[in-house]
């Protein structure tokens, strides 16, 4: 079974329409994933607007000067942590395909006195940056919702300089674990789970378009529970998880992972 359940064009379509109706503030997921000290660097409407499944910043090697790339930039939490970590001599680059997550991050940049984040409009498969031309790449749940994994990381390794650094924080899921009822749910698609790889196959993409020294660094199981602080799971898959995944698999339906690669020296 292909794990790419729908078109892309489809995908796209209704991970637009979920995000574009997020509640006014998903605070929680934000406490739940950073520390008061990371919180404390951030302004409140980025906080108010976390969607992330983990922390990959603590782990990016990020440096004073580096360019970095936010894929899917969301409320910009991570852009802004990740800016403070570049300074003044470096710049975040806050990649996401919606307007208005791009101006809240703009937004949020502004109200943290920072000018080294640039908005720019993008999809995740035609990332529009030249080529070797960002030392890190982060993002946080946001590769899996894409249909064309292997192109976006295609398009991660072509951006990045060589020897530069791929971090981010994802789902993975066994997708024979979760009955079809659930993988052909559109919130399930936005939400990460139905669009979700088994690691391993996550791991063998990246190393098909050319990253090395690839590590899986931190494994955290997401619950149906932890699934329902995100708004992105409506009520209706959360019912349907609660019915049809077993009982003693309601503990971790999902596995929030933070990857980090290198990208390998060009031939």
């Amino acid at each position: 079974m292909t794990r790419d359940l729908m078109h892309s064009a489809e995908v796209k379509d209704l991970v637009r329409a979920a995000y574009r109706h997020v509640p006014p503030t998903t605070e929680v997921v934000a406490r739940k994933l950073y520390s008061d000290e990371e919180l404390a660097q951030v302004p409140d409407p980025a906080i108010r607007r976390a969607l992330g499944v983990a922390n990959h910043l603590r782990h990016a090697e990020i440096k004073p000067g580096d360019t970095v790339l936010d894929l899917g930039c969301g409320g910009g939490i991570d852009s802004i942590l990740a800016a403070r970590r570049t300074g003044p001599t470096g710049r975040v680059i806050a990649l996401d395909f919606l307007p208005e997550m791009l101006e809240r991050t703009a937004s949020a940049a502004r109200e943290a006195g920072l000018d080294n984040v640039e908005p720019l409009e993008g999809e995740l498969e035609a990332i529009p940056l030249p080529d070797d031309s960002v030392d890190v790449i982060i993002s946080n749940g946001v590769v899996n919702l894409s249909a064309r994994k292997t192109r976006v990381m295609a398009e991660c390794a072509r951006v990045l300089r060589s020897g530069g650094q791929f971090c981010v924080s994802d789902l993975t899921v066994e997708q024979e674990g979760l009955p079809p009822e659930i993988l052909t749910q559109p919130a399930a698609w936005a939400g990460c789970v139905a669009g979700a790889l088994a690691e391993d196959d996550f791991v063998g993409k990246l190393k098909r378009v050319g990253f090395v020294d690839i590590d899986v660094l931190d494994h955290q199981p997401l619950s149906i529970d932890d699934c329902a602080l995100y708004p992105l799971f409506s009520e209706e898959v959360i019912a349907l998880m609660r019915t049809l995944i077993p009982a003693e698999q309601h503990a971790s339906v999902a596995i929030a992972v933070v990857i980090r690669a290198r990208l390998g020296a060009t031939p």
